[in-house]
C-alpha cells in the first residue's frame, strides 16, 4: 500500500512540476502586458493579451498585432520597442499599424516613405484580452506576484486530483 502511494506522489510531483514549467513557458511566451494608453479604449494598461504567432499574409486591416519597431532593414528588438497597435493598412511594403487612442496616435507609427512592419518584426496577432490581470500583480511584489500563481495552480491541481471520496468528506 505505502509502494503505491509513494508511486503516486512522485507522479504527482512530475506532473506539478511540468505543468509549472508548462505555464511559465506559455506566459512568457504567448501574453503580452499592456502598458500605456496609446490603445484606450480597446486595452487598458494592465491588460494581458494572449498571442498567435502569424504570417504577415494572414494579417488584415483591423487587426491588433504584437511587433517590433521597424529600423531600416530589420527590427529593433527590445522590451521597450515592442508594439501592440491595430493594423490600418497594407501595402506591398508591408503593414501600417496605429494605436486606437487619437489623441495619443493621431498619425500611423510608419512613415508613408516606410519602413513598414514585415514578418521578422512581427510577433504575432492579440487573439484574447484579460482586462486587469496585471493590474492584480501588481499589488504584489516581484517574484511573490509569480509565486502567488504558481500555488494557485498547484492549489488547483490539488484539488482536481484529490480522489472523489476525500472531496465528498466534510
Amino acid at each position: 500500500m505505502q509502494e503505491g502511494s509513494g508511486r503516486r506522489a512522485a507522479v504527482f510531483f512530475v506532473l506539478t512540476l511540468a505543468l509549472i514549467v508548462a505555464f511559465g513557458y506559455f506566459t512568457l511566451q504567448y501574453t503580452r502586458r499592456v502598458d500605456g494608453v496609446s490603445m484606450r479604449p480597446t486595452l487598458e494598461s494592465g491588460d494581458l493579451v494572449i498571442v498567435q504567432p502569424a504570417e504577415i499574409s494572414s494579417i488584415r486591416v483591423g487587426d491588433i498585432i504584437i511587433f517590433q519597431r521597424p529600423f531600416g532593414d530589420g527590427c529593433l528588438n527590445d522590451t521597450y520597442n515592442t508594439i501592440i497597435h491595430r493594423v490600418v493598412a497594407i501595402n506591398s511594403g508591408g503593414l501600417v499599424t496605429q494605436g486606437d487612442n487619437r489623441l495619443t496616435n493621431p498619425v500611423p507609427d510608419e512613415d508613408p516613405a516606410g519602413p513598414f512592419v514585415q514578418q521578422k518584426c512581427l510577433v504575432g496577432r492579440v487573439v484574447f484580452v484579460i482586462p486587469y490581470l496585471e493590474r492584480i500583480a501588481d499589488l504584489f511584489p516581484y517574484p511573490t506576484n509569480y509565486l502567488l500563481a504558481v500555488l494557485i495552480v498547484v492549489a488547483l491541481l490539488i484539488t482536481e486530483l484529490r480522489p472523489e471520496k476525500e472531496k465528498a468528506a466534510p
